[in-house]
């Protein structure tokens, strides 16, 4: 009975001995691996906050650009609006002087006639009105 209980202790033993080794490497792995965590995880952490903090700054310069293009695009609206105005009143003092040149009696009208070129191709003199 004693060389089994002398067995048994020392398997028992032996398998305590085990469990503190295994317990020992996987805190050194852990370790190890916390380590490495830090090391490389902390870099990428701190990448992605500038990531961060660009990406805000360009999400902020864009609203911006998009606020400023807006007022542009009504600021060209208006424009193309007061050209249009613009283009319409002009055609419509132009058909206003056509009556109103249409309406002045023919032995009213003045003409106005380019003075006679001289030999070398040139005008002479100022138009006259007759």
């Amino acid at each position: 009975m004693t060389l089994p209980l002398i067995i048994a202790f020392m398997a028992f033993f032996i398998s305590m001995v085990a469990l503190w080794l295994t317990s020992d490497i996987v805190k050194k792995i852990e370790s190890q691996n916390e380590k490495f965590v830090k090391a490389h995880v902390s870099t990428l952490r701190d990448e992605l906050r500038e990531l961060d903090k660009s990406l805000t700054k360009a999400v902020r310069k864009s609203n911006s650009q998009d606020d400023s293009l807006s007022g542009l695009d009504k600021r060209l609206n208006e424009h193309t609006k007061a050209i249009e105005d613009t283009r319409l009143r002009i055609a419509q003092l132009t058909t206003n002087l056509e009556n109103l040149d249409r309406s002045i009696p023919s032995r009213y009208r003045v003409r106005i006639v380019q003075a006679d070129a001289k030999a070398d191709g040139k005008p002479s003199g100022k138009p006259s009105i007759q």
